[in-house]
């Protein structure tokens, strides 16, 4: 089954939006993470950690590290990295929202949603 989640972009403008991901699930259970929670997806733009929230219930404080791996002119892999000083779990309540200084309207959106892959502790 592995791992499973619900994606939507949130198009504000043809400079700026926001990917959301929700209802994280692993093997149909909520996902454990030990070290870190790695999301890889392409997008528009360069990703940067100030514009990644993880929202977490019990909150707990999470630091982000982004590589940002260019592969065309508006065309970027991103790998956000996620870690806590202690083990966590990202459950159905879970929602991880990154800002795009980027266009996602219209079909800009598809090859971004189509490349997400979660992982933890790999």
């Amino acid at each position: 089954m592995g791992v499973t989640f619900k994606a939507e972009v949130r198009a504000e403008s043809q400079y700026y939006g926001a990917v959301e991901i929700k209802g994280i699930a692993q093997d149909g259970d909520e996902m454990k993470v030990q070290k870190h929670l790695k999301v890889n997806l392409i997008l528009p733009a360069a990703g940067s950690g100030t514009d990644v929230n993880l929202l977490l219930t019990p909150w707990i404080p999470i630091d982000v590290s982004v590589e940002n791996n260019q592969i065309g002119s508006d065309k970027f892999e991103v790998t956000l990295t996620m870690a806590s000083e202690t083990p966590f779990a990202v459950g159905p309540s879970a929602t991880l929202t990154i800002g795009v200084n980027g266009d996602l309207t219209g079909d800009a959106a598809k090859p971004c949603l189509d490349s997400i892959k979660i992982s933890a502790d790999d």
